[in-house]
């Protein structure tokens, strides 16, 4: 289980899986991702609720990122949580 971080101003790229054990490689440069809009996640197989915390500080830290390509999972997991207004999901 890994997690691959690709960075291309204004966009941050994951793929992979965004559990506990990958958390803290993104959490330290979670500083780092200056300007960032757009965040793709149509290529992470697992998010668990690590994932979510660190998907949440950044969208906090990044107020005019907009999560793109979530998958229904992920959806979910912000509904039951309340968090759409937190987590800014864009729905196809």
């Amino acid at each position: 289980m890994s997690l691959d971080i690709r960075w291309q101003s204004p966009e941050l790229q994951l793929a992979g899986t965004l559990d506990r054990n990958t958390v803290p490689g993104l959490w330290q440069r979670r500083a780092s991702f200056v300007g960032l809009k757009t965040l793709a996640v149509n290529g992470l197989d697992k998010v668990d609720t690590a994932g979510l915390a660190v998907l949440l500080d950044l969208c906090e830290r990044y107020p005019e990122v907009r999560v793109t390509g979530a998958s229904e999972r992920l959806k979910k997991l912000a509904e039951l949580g309340d968090l759409e207004d937190i987590l800014p999901i864009e729905h196809s």
